[in-house]
């Protein structure tokens, strides 16, 4: 058995030195190489020793590896996988196997080996003499490997020049952009140094200064004569006209001007004229006409009897006007602190109420106060009812109804969904009686509110100073409202 090996192997390597191999046959299924009528099974095993190291592959596997020492490796494995060769040569032998059959060691692959394909063996010219025949053989062996490598030098040499000029390239980019970074922070760093720069002396402000008023007290021609001609040269005034106007500036008063009735006291103010008998003429054609002695109805007003008066409301005369409030825990006002805000100007927040009060009678709040009017309402004291329910406590009755002269809204119109016929209805509501919202300062205000006739005030979470204001805004309106569409609840002035 050994010598059929050594057989087999010395008759490939004879066929590899003699540069016969291109011309062998491998069958294709890798069982059997011919070469001029000679055949060898490709499926035996060989051992194969060179410099030390011993290896074994079959014949096929050996013939598809030094038919081309020099091709990639996935184009060994593609030949070995085509012919049913299962024990390729590995990478580790194959300078064993190289070394043993051609007598050297194949050169180093490269990315490009695939591409490059090393030619294939020249048929050898057969000779008498067999020695020289394998040095010329070896000669033009070492001659086909050199220019092979040389190929792949000058390839690897060709990739090595343009990947360095990529980098070169690269390179010069970022020392452009490190220059630019550096000259942009240099000039930032002058510019800070020229910000920050040196202290001044007092005598450098001093100059600077001077200098600076220096040229604020040159002035051009053009600015001389514009001076000139607005100078008070030339315009005399007498003491005459000094002493009429004297008195005038001296009345001059500066007073708040928030709406039409403080227009009208502010403009009587200077003289000290009061606007009272122009609300009390007003009122007087409110009033029934009265027969006289015959039978024809006459006013104080003067008027023709032909003109029709404006029936008033004696069903109102005497009684105590209605404040209503919105009911729950969310409005700021409710029956718990009302009497409080309306009749002290103070906001006591829910909580504190019914820690104050006790839980018991949280809920039976003073519903009854005492107010003093200015002197355009009467001058007298009028006593307001608060409530929350008036359905329960008017009834249908109208004429009761007819006493409500102010409503605090909640925002939301089911407020009044059970109220008494037209007072259902905002646009009535708020055309006969005076509608106003209090909210706290930061919420959100409802929507409904925009749309209704209805003024707002608001009242801070902290500052109770300021509970006098909103009270004062809400009075003011109250008063005013009053005393244009229902002045039959205000005291009367006896006094004119």
């Amino acid at each position: 058995k050994m010598g059929a090996e050594e057989d087999g192997a010395a008759t490939m390597k004879s066929w590899a030195q003699g540069q016969r191999l291109s011309g062998a046959q491998l069958s294709s299924d890798g069982s059997s190489l011919t070469l001029d009528g000679t055949s060898l099974t490709a499926s035996t095993a060989y051992d194969i020793a060179h410099e030390s190291k011993t290896c074994r592959y079959t014949l096929a596997s050996i013939f598809l590896q030094i038919l081309d020492p020099n091709q990639a490796l996935m184009a060994y494995r593609g030949a070995c996988k085509k012919h049913g060769v299962k024990d390729p040569v590995k990478a580790l032998d194959k300078p064993t196997v190289v070394g043993y059959f051609l007598g050297g060691q194949p050169q180093e692959e490269t990315q490009d080996s695939s591409l490059v394909p090393a030619a294939p063996p020249k048929k050898a010219e057969e000779t008498t003499t067999p020695k020289k025949r394998s040095r010329e053989d070896d000669d033009h062996h070492s001659h086909r490997r050199k220019s092979s490598s040389s190929r792949e030098k000058e390839d690897r040499h060709h990739r090595k020049r343009s990947s360095k000029e990529s980098s070169s390239h690269r390179d010069r980019k970022d020392e452009r952009k490190r220059s630019s970074s550096s000259s942009g922070h240099k000039e930032s760093s002058k510019e800070k140094k020229k910000r920050v720069g040196t202290p001044m002396t007092n005598e450098q402000l001093f100059d600077k200064l001077n200098a600076v008023v220096d040229k604020r007290s040159e002035t051009s021609k053009e600015a001389a004569e514009v001076q000139a001609a607005l100078a008070a040269s030339g315009f005399t005034v007498s003491a005459e006209e000094l002493k009429k106007y004297k008195d005038v500036t001296d009345t001059i008063m500066e007073i708040p001007v928030g709406n039409s009735a403080s227009i009208l006291r502010a403009a009587g103010a200077s003289e000290g004229r009061d606007f009272t008998r122009v609300l009390d003429l007003y009122n007087e054609t409110l009033k029934p006409s009265r027969p006289d002695a015959n039978g024809k109805s006459s006013s104080k007003s003067g008027s023709s009897g032909g003109d029709k008066k404006k029936v008033g409301r004696p069903h109102l005369v005497g009684k105590k006007p209605i404040i209503i409030l919105p009911k729950g825990m969310q409005p700021p006002i409710t029956m718990l602190n009302g009497y409080d805000f309306f009749s002290n100007s103070t906001f006591v927040p829910r909580d504190v109420q019914i820690k104050k009060m006790g839980r018991t009678a949280a809920g039976k709040g003073k519903n009854l106060f005492t107010r003093r009017v200015g002197k355009r309402q009467g001058g007298g004291e009028v006593e307001y009812e608060l409530m929350d329910n008036p359905k329960a406590k008017l009834g249908e009755d109208l004429r009761e109804w007819d006493r409500v002269v102010a409503v605090v809204v909640l925002g939301e119109s089911w407020q009044f969904k059970d109220w008494v016929k037209m007072y259902k209805d905002p646009v009535f509501l708020f055309n006969n009686s005076y509608g106003y919202f209090i909210g706290m300062e930061g919420d959100r205000m409802p929507k409904d509110i925009s749309k209704w006739n209805v003024k707002t005030g608001k009242l801070n979470r902290d500052k109770r100073g300021m509970d006098s204001v909103t009270a004062a805004s809400f009075w003011n309106g109250v008063d005013e409202w009053m005393a244009l569409h229902k002045p039959e609840l205000l005291p009367k002035d006896d006094s004119k």
